[in-house]
């Protein structure tokens, strides 16, 4: 059978665009320059279908790769390279900017560490953290093109320098204080938190001049593969469980660190941070 040529990168920009609702045209202009297809394993591909299964794509069908659709990477642990139209969303929020030094936590393969090398621009920084060995050698070789990305192993492990913005790509159970601290005021950090069965909320948290109460919001219901390392205690992921069921969650206006007793305006306490309406 002969090999189906794939859509242009630039119909691919725009199915993400429509699909995700995206505006940020330096996310656009990422979306167009870097080839998703440079970060997936070779064929054939497990596609993820509307209702969460896998259907396989053999090489016949390149064009899978250029649709907003998960493509799995190791489908014994559901993990995936996320939707774009779904991640993107989540990128827009972050706002990356030209000059800028992000984190981002669950790197996968890279491409999602690619746009915001393109958001950042050669003058800016990204740290691309991935804890699995495997997938972190590949990343390491896939993001070449982009010396100003830095991969490197477990985020838990590092000494981050001053940034201006996180992007976790992974669920956890509560926020490491040393990333938090690590935040610039103007600093912005996206981040699922998810329970035992792997869905929960992301928000985005903004820190201004106060260093104890930042703006929080939280963005959708989503569900995430759940990071790896020392990010989600049994008690932690108890304590989110609870928290999963509460509506209060909608009304969440603040990330507090200071030390407080928990009170009916908490939604999430956590070690010495709370989320707070």
């Amino acid at each position: 059978m002969s090999m189906e040529a794939a859509p242009p990168l630039g119909a691919y920009a725009e199915e993400v665009a429509v699909l995700g609702g995206l505006s940020d045209p330096a996310l656009l202009r990422a979306l167009l320059r870097v080839d998703r297809a440079a970060f997936l394993p070779p064929p054939p591909w497990l596609v993820e279908h509307v209702d969460g299964g896998y259907y396989l794509a053999g090489p016949e069908r390149p064009q899978v790769l250029r649709h907003a659709v998960a493509i799995a990477l190791d489908p014994s642990r559901r993990l995936n390279s996320g939707n774009p139209a779904r991640i993107a969303r989540f990128i827009e929020a972050l706002a990356p900017k030209p000059g800028e030094t992000l984190l981002h936590v669950g790197a996968g393969l890279g491409y999602y560490s690619a746009l915001l090398a393109e958001m950042t621009g050669g003058r800016g920084r990204v740290i691309a953290a991935e804890i699995d060995p495997v997938l972190a050698a590949s990343a390491r070789q896939r993001l070449a093109p982009w010396p100003q990305v830095e991969v490197t192993g477990d985020a838990l492990a590092l000494d981050p320098p001053a940034l201006d913005g996180i992007f976790v790509s992974a669920g956890l159970a509560h926020l490491p204080p040393a990333w938090l601290a690590a935040l610039r005021p103007g600093g912005r950090m996206v981040v699922p938190l998810t329970g035992s069965g792997e869905t929960g909320f992301v928000f985005l948290l903004s820190r201004g001049d106060d260093p104890c109460r930042w703006q929080a919001r939280m963005l959708s219901a989503q569900k995430f593969y759940s990071c790896q390392g020392g990010v989600r205690g049994e008690t932690a992921v108890t304590a989110l469980d609870r928290a999963l069921a509460d509506p209060m969650v909608t009304r969440v206006r603040a990330l507090r660190l200071d030390r407080h007793a928990p009170g009916p305006g908490c939604w999430l306490h956590g070690d010495g941070w709370c989320l707070s309406v």
